[in-house]
């Protein structure tokens, strides 16, 4: 049987047994066994299903079956000829049409399951796994603050909320904004406490504290260890949410304190011994 010439990329790939290309078509929706036919159909163009077969490594018992999957998916063609012959359509209109169809679905799923969602308990509190899962609720809880927001955060946070906390600010949102860095946004209240950041890091052995509440009651608090492990919990406990809305504010009249004092005398004072440096130190 004569094979078209078949592109030596894929004849180089169609080989391995973790292809990527493979992979990732799978995860798009394709069996393995559709995956290797279209690729095999795009590097070969026009084939009959024996030909399509050889080239893709589909079995024969199979490829019938596989180019009739592909060609519902909307990924290929038949011309009515003896033998049947099959091409692929182009990639940008194949992705394209999964797309369409991906949005539709995901739209579905999103009103379906909104219409499903219980209310919430008030109070409870709710562990965060990751710093993932701690960046997305933070997004979240800054996206529908409608009122006032305090946060105290590091640089490595700001680098990916601070758009967030400039849109609250820009829709009105009063945003009061502690940052332990050198970050700057624009519309927030920004209060430097790059200093504190400094010792508050020597006294915690390198992990970093970051709480952030959205009108006075939605609250996330957040301990990031060396290594990105992280300890978090989200509460819409108003008595939590005034606790971290007073730490934001201890923090930052605690920096204007050392502003007044200066840095030279706040330092005597915190390792000097005694009640204050055991405090800070606890």
């Amino acid at each position: 049987m004569q094979i078209p010439q078949i592109n030596e990329v894929w004849r180089a790939m169609k080989m391995s047994a973790d292809n990527p290309l493979i992979t990732s078509l799978g995860a798009l929706g394709f069996s393995q066994y559709e995956a290797r036919a279209y690729c095999a159909l795009l590097a070969g163009g026009a084939m009959n299903g024996n030909e399509v077969a050889k080239a893709s490594g589909v079995p024969s018992p199979k490829i019938y079956e596989t180019l009739g999957r592909l060609i519902d998916k909307g990924a290929a063609l038949s011309a009515q000829e003896d033998p049947v012959r099959y091409a692929a359509r182009p990639w940008d209109e194949v992705s394209e049409a999964l797309k369409a169809k991906l949005d539709e679905a995901a739209q579905t799923v999103t009103d379906g399951l909104a219409a499903l969602e219980a209310p919430s308990t008030p109070g409870m509190i709710w562990s965060l796994p990751d710093r993932r899962a701690v960046l997305s609720m933070s997004e979240r809880l800054i996206g529908a603050a409608k009122k006032v927001i305090f946060a105290a955060v590091w640089d490595e946070e700001v680098a990916l909320l601070g758009p967030a906390f400039e849109a609250a600010a820009q829709r009105g949102c009063r945003v009061h904004l502690a940052i332990y860095g050198t970050a700057q946004l624009a519309g927030p209240m920004i209060y430097d406490l790059t200093v504190c950041g400094v010792s508050a890091m020597e006294r915690m052995a390198g992990r970093r504290l970051m709480t952030l509440v959205a009108d006075g009651r939605d609250a996330l608090v957040a301990e990031f260890h060396p290594g990105d492990s992280v300890e978090a919990v989200r509460t819409d406990s108003s008595v939590i949410g005034l606790l971290a809305t007073e730490y934001v504010k201890a923090d930052v009249l605690g920096r204007l304190l050392i502003d007044e004092m200066g840095e030279a005398r706040f330092e005597e004072i915190r390792y000097k011994p005694g009640e204050i440096d055991a405090l800070l130190r606890s």
